[in-house]
């Protein structure tokens, strides 16, 4: 069984190779237009447009790889059920599923591949790209000094901040409301409300003036002129971020960290968390697509071999039209972000195990 696993896994990756160097100068090809338009338009010199394309390689092969494995499964099985090699090896006992082990753990190996550059390689070219271009870098503008309306929630302190106005260079928040919260953080223990609160850069606590305090569970009140706890010494900076990162830009570790400042800070997470997820449930798109490749180039048909591109693209191409729809979904609240990136893997890969059992007869 070792040789025939061999045997099969090889004509495997030899498709899989054609069809994903084949659709690598289809896709280059179709982005030339687009470099030129840069050229005339002096976003790009002529010396930098073979970075510039060198760059888009990263991102192109995170997204004709799952195209390229279903072609290869295609194309490899359906040519041993030419020759009857399938039909001959069933004959002798052997499962369907059992002769295409070696191509879909192979399948599984090239997304972890995919998931390394989606997450090490891809965010580093798409920055490297508009920098070339002469686009600004999120990273390097300038948080701004002041927000209106902030929010800050700091879960080992338990307790929230909310104000009207906070200037992070002079360490000055007005109309200051805190809530203390329960251990669980399902219980408000005290709320401080202060007109106005100053951050003591020496000794790195806040100090806020005017301040009322509220104790639900007994429902008692109390009046302070200043108040001064060494638990309140979140610094300025920690209360504005920047909001409007660029998440093809972040790796998934800088996608986690942004998502958690935004949280803390109260600003839009939602296309951060629907580009974690995405980052997360992509790559293993080859994987979940191997097993319809597979299956549907079980059974011989006469002009299979055009039929075989059709079909890789049809099924690719709906992929992507699935997962762009859950993607939308997602970003306009009617679904978590992060899941709606994993249910068309999901999807495809239950078609798939339905097309593997059928094959087996």
């Amino acid at each position: 069984m070792k040789k025939l696993d061999i045997y099969i896994t090889k004509n495997f990756l030899k498709y899989f190779f054609y069809s994903l160097f084949s659709f690598l100068a289809i896709f280059i090809l179709s982005q030339i237009f687009k470099v030129l338009r840069y050229v005339n338009e002096g976003q790009l010199s002529a010396g930098e447009v073979p970075f510039f394309i060198g760059n888009l390689l990263p991102g192109i092969i995170i997204n004709v790889t799952p195209l390229a494995v279903l072609l290869g499964g295609l194309i490899s099985i359906n040519i041993m059920a030419s020759n009857l090699e399938i039909i001959s090896l069933k004959t002798a006992g052997i499962r369907f599923s059992r002769l295409v082990r070696g191509p879909i753990l192979m399948s599984f190996f090239i997304s972890l591949v995919v998931f390394y550059l989606n997450d090490r390689v891809y965010p580093g070219s798409v920055t490297r790209n508009r920098e070339l271009r002469g686009k600004e870098d999120v990273e390097e503008r300038e948080i701004p000094k002041e927000k209106e309306n902030a929010f800050f929630r700091n879960e080992e302190g338990r307790y929230v901040y909310y104000m009207k106005k906070i200037n992070r260079e002079k360490g000055i928040m007005e109309n200051v409301e805190i809530l203390d919260m329960s251990e669980d953080f399902d219980k408000i223990e005290r709320m401080i409300t202060a007109r106005q609160g100053k951050y003591d850069f020496e000794k790195k606590v806040w100090i806020f003036q005017e301040a009322n305090l509220y104790y639900p569970e007994t429902d008692k009140t109390e009046s302070r002129f200043l108040i001064q706890e060494e638990k309140y010494g979140d610094e300025p900076d920690r209360f504005i971020s920047l909001s409007n990162i660029v998440p093809k830009q972040q790796t998934i570790a800088e996608l986690k960290k942004a998502m958690k400042e935004g949280s803390a800070t109260g600003n839009e997470i939602r296309e951060i968390l629907s580009e974690l997820g995405k980052r997360y449930s992509f790559p293993f798109a080859s994987f979940v697509v191997s097993f319809l490749g597979l299956a549907l180039g079980s059974h011989y048909v006469r002009g299979m071999s055009i039929l075989n591109i059709v079909i890789s693209i049809l099924l690719g191409y709906a992929y992507y039209l699935v997962e762009g729809a859950f993607e939308a979904l997602g970003m306009n609240g009617y679904l978590n972000p992060f899941l709606s990136g994993w249910i068309p893997n999901l999807l495809f890969l239950a078609a798939g195990l339905y097309f593997m059992r059928r094959a087996e007869y």
